[in-house]
């Protein structure tokens, strides 16, 4: 393995490890850590946060399809999805899928959708509500944190 992978793998194993210390020090609960998360696509496929961690900066947003500013958000994240070196990530919890697959295809969203049924993302990054952004660089570390996104978000955006 090379230096550089090394270095990413430890970066992304180290994000893990604090997500479940900060969750468990902020709750005094047991959280669920990153590579345990059941996040799934609408169409049923298993979707896994690691495998973006150490290869690109990832923005999770969480939203809702009730949700006016989600909605306002829409455009912006898919110009945002464009970036080869940024991966999108829309995480839903609480609706159903046929509420998420009807916001996909009347917005034509073309980033990467998720169902988070049991709200373990939203509990693993302490999400008060929505909408929330949480944006990770590509070495896993959370550069932003807060409701909807930055407003001078390319600058969380750089490498």
């Amino acid at each position: 393995m090379s230096y550089p992978r090394l270095i990413r793998a430890l970066s992304a194993v180290m994000l893990v490890l604090s997500l479940q210390v900060s969750a468990m020090a902020a709750t005094g609960t047991e959280k669920p850590i990153l590579g345990d998360l059941e996040l799934v696509a609408p169409d049923g496929e298993k979707i896994s946060l690691i495998r973006y961690i150490g290869r690109k900066t990832v923005v999770v947003v969480f939203w809702a399809s009730w949700c006016p500013i989600c909605k306002d958000e829409v455009p912006q994240l898919k110009k945002l999805n464009s970036n080869p070196n940024l991966q999108v990530i829309a995480v839903n919890e609480g609706e159903s899928i046929r509420k998420v697959n009807d916001f996909i295809t009347k917005n034509n969203i073309g980033y990467q959708v998720v169902m988070d049924p049991k709200a373990s993302l939203a509990k693993a990054f302490g999400v008060p509500g929505m909408p929330y952004c949480v944006i990770l660089d590509e070495s896993g570390v959370i550069t932003y944190r807060n409701s909807g996104l930055p407003p001078n978000l390319d600058t969380y955006l750089q490498h």
